[in-house]
């Protein structure tokens, strides 16, 4: 018998084209990804992959396991969802979260949900916004949380899209910059000799903070390039460079940096909520859009 799980792990190498990439979707590290392909092709008897010089090519059968797991792991994980609603005590909503949406938001959703549906239990999935449909589809989550920008919207497929929230994106100055001093606003345009620290992203918004500031006028100074919006910061106290981050990324605010609001023009980052359209009338699924849809960050 097949594994499920296994499964999982094959379509994702399958999709992304390399062990490295797998394990970065579905945080496992390439060596799990590597053996939990391994031990299918000794379940089944075959090779699956090839391995080349920059990631694997699926063999012929390999190629027909992927397209026909798909469908499979759907199906299972349509059948447990409802095996879920008919026996299990408590009742399980899945909500799958982004980072800096689990540093702020999703703490004022938890406490919320708990206090108003303690028969139900919120189980929470570190999910990246590009994931989501997959793991919506395959029943890994319920509920995903997601965001693009006002300037850049991100594609969602056939999900149904709930509007949560706009977030401002605002400058981070370090201390001794000039500007840390004043109050009110900044135009971005006036900022435009500045050097700039850049967090990175995943196409289609590798590029955003660019797309900003060719709106206001000008081309960036891209001096550095963050992994994650904590480190950012850092650079931003060393005066590397200036920054600039959607709200709840600052959340957890560092005492030697100062942060501005922008204008002219003001940019914002969206929150939304999606689910499969089916799922819109699952009470549990549509309590949980409600709350979510009521919190902000603000009352964490």
């Amino acid at each position: 018998m097949l594994d499920a799980r296994r499964l999982r792990i094959f379509c994702a190498v399958a999709a992304e084209g390399s062990f490295t990439a797998a394990g970065a979707k579905l945080f496992l590290t390439q060596s799990a990804v590597s053996q939990q392909v391994a031990l299918l092709e000794r379940e089944i008897g075959v090779a699956l992959v090839e391995r080349v010089a920059r990631g694997i090519h699926l063999t012929e059968v390999g190629a027909i396991l992927a397209d026909r797991a798909h469908g499979v792991l759907r199906d299972m994980a349509s059948l447990e969802q409802e095996i879920r609603r008919l026996v299990s005590s408590p009742t399980i909503v899945r909500l799958g979260v982004f980072s800096t949406a689990g540093a702020s938001l999703v703490p004022v959703v938890v406490k919320r949900f708990r206090q108003q549906f303690s028969e139900t239990r919120l189980v929470l999935h570190a999910s990246q916004p590009e994931n989501l449909e997959n793991e919506l589809k395959e029943g890994v989550i319920d509920v995903g949380l997601t965001w693009d920008y006002d300037f850049l919207t991100r594609s969602i497929g056939s999900l149904h899209r709930q509007h949560l929230l706009d977030e401002p994106l605002c400058l981070l100055l370090p201390q001794a910059h000039s500007l840390a001093s004043e109050q009110g606003p900044v135009r971005l345009l006036d900022l435009a000799d500045e050097p700039w620290v850049v967090r990175s992203h995943q196409p289609p918004y590798h590029d955003a903070f660019g797309v900003m500031c060719r709106a206001a006028g000008f081309e960036p100074n891209v001096v550095f390039r963050a992994d994650d919006y904590q480190s950012l910061q850092g650079f931003v106290a060393a005066g590397v460079g200036l920054a600039v981050a959607p709200l709840m990324s600052i959340i957890a605010q560092r005492p030697d940096i100062v942060i501005r609001p922008l204008h002219e023009p003001a940019f914002t980052r969206r929150i939304d909520a999606v689910v499969l359209p089916e799922s819109r009338g699952n009470p549990l699924i549509r309590q949980l859009l409600e709350m979510l849809a009521e919190v902000r960050p603000e009352e964490a």
